[in-house]
């Protein structure tokens, strides 16, 4: 077990083989990293966090290749980069034309990675891996290949009907990018394992974990004294948020909302997401609770600790459809603890398990939300959070310090 969040994120690699990582002198040098991230950057968090540390970096240039967003989110730019964004095929478009879509993108971006040059490149999920194998396949480019995964895709989770686009560039990811790279990084270390398992070339030496945790400024505004929170009467509703996607198929969000429906004078509820299925919000409007309230917009990244910290208790509503969810610690997790919220999480996600096992002193509780007749518990204690736990810049140093590097044998 571990005993503190700095020794979850400092221990050794448990796969590391013995190779020296050799500091290269890169004062007054510049490099070019290239992040290249397929999927909307505004859907995932840990990618913007990366690449404001990314480009936080003194005497680097950062490029991200991304498509945009189709949720109404505000668009992500960075403060000290480029964020380019050929355009990709939606949904909704045929399925030669999808296609036909899908190879320009990843083409484009290839051919823009060569005319760039650039250093190091960070390619992001399997999504992202078509337009990297042509940069080295078809340009012959040169740069130090790094990999990340937010999520774990099992062989099977391919296979499906509408994963077409994503077997593809899972299949060059595989075959040819793993063996290449240098580092390839999972979210835990279970995931990593269970990765490493699906392919041989995801070698010791290699495996890194990379966690998603929000910035360290969250931190600080999260910890702050909430007057509302400080002054609620111990009578007052307990005040429940769930931020994130929802859906009655791999969420509990139906048999809580009842719960809380039929008690309008001891709870509240929160809803709020912008992947939230549409009958989801409709079965919400006919239940009509008026302790229930909703925000189908959901809310932007960086507004995040001043919403949460107006509640007591963060919902992580997974029913482990999947070994993805299983074996996920979510950053909305993560993120609530940091703003000072006790999280209750249900019995199926093991990943949360393992965690509460490690950080026992953390206000984390395990719900069954298929049995919640009887169940009301008082909020724990509110808890200061070590000022450097769990922060995105100490989440990324490992990465930092490897692109600053020359792995020797």
């Amino acid at each position: 077990c571990f005993h503190s969040p700095h020794e979850y994120l400092a221990r050794p690699n448990p796969t590391s083989t013995g190779r020296t990582l050799v500091l290269e002198d890169s004062e007054g040098t510049d490099m070019k990293i290239a992040f290249v991230h397929q999927l909307p950057l505004e859907i995932y968090p840990p990618a913007t966090n990366a690449l404001a540390d990314l480009a936080r970096q003194d005497g680097w240039e950062v490029r991200a290749w991304s498509s945009a967003n189709s949720k109404g989110l505000p668009i992500y730019a960075m403060d000290d980069g480029v964020v380019r964004r050929p355009a990709y095929p939606g949904l909704r478009c045929g399925s030669v034309k999808r296609l036909a879509g899908f190879l320009r993108w990843h083409l484009t971006v290839a051919r823009e990675l060569a005319r760039w040059q650039p250093d190091g490149i960070l390619s992001i999920e399997p999504h992202s891996a078509l337009a990297v194998w042509i940069y080295y396949r078809l340009f012959g480019g040169t740069a130090r290949l790094f990999i990340h995964h937010h999520e774990y895709y099992a062989p099977a989770d391919f296979l499906g009907a509408g994963s077409r686009t994503s077997r593809i560039c899972h299949h060059f990811e595989k075959s040819y990018l793993f063996k290449i790279a240098e580092w390839v990084s999972q979210t835990n270390e279970t995931r990593l394992r269970m990765m490493q398992g699906d392919c041989a070339a995801v070698t010791a030496a290699k495996a890194r974990v990379w966690p998603n945790f929000p910035p360290r400024e969250w931190i600080a505004r999260g910890q702050g004294v909430d007057p509302a929170r400080q002054n609620k009467p111990e009578s007052a509703p307990l005040r429940l948020v769930c931020v994130g996607s929802l859906s009655f198929e791999d969420t509990y969000v139906r048999e809580v909302c009842k719960w809380v429906a039929a008690r309008p004078d001891q709870v509240s509820l929160h809803l709020c997401g912008h992947n939230v299925k549409p009958d989801v919000w409709e079965w919400l409007e006919s239940l009509k609770a008026p302790n229930i309230s909703t925000h189908p917009a959901g809310w932007a990244y960086d507004a995040l600790p001043g919403l949460l910290t107006q509640f007591d208790v963060a919902l992580v509503l997974y029913k482990g459809n999947t070994l993805n969810f299983v074996h996920n610690v979510p950053n909305k997790a993560i993120e609530a603890l940091t703003c000072g919220l006790e999280v209750w999480y249900p019995p199926e996600m093991e990943g949360m398990i393992l965690f509460h096992r490690n950080f026992q002193t953390l206000p984390l509780r395990m719900v069954d939300f298929r049995q919640m007749e009887d169940f009301l518990p008082m909020p724990m204690e509110r808890f200061d959070l070590d000022p450097m736990a769990f922060s995105a810049e100490q989440a990324s140093a490992p990465l930092l310090q490897a692109l600053h590097c020359r792995i020797h044998a």
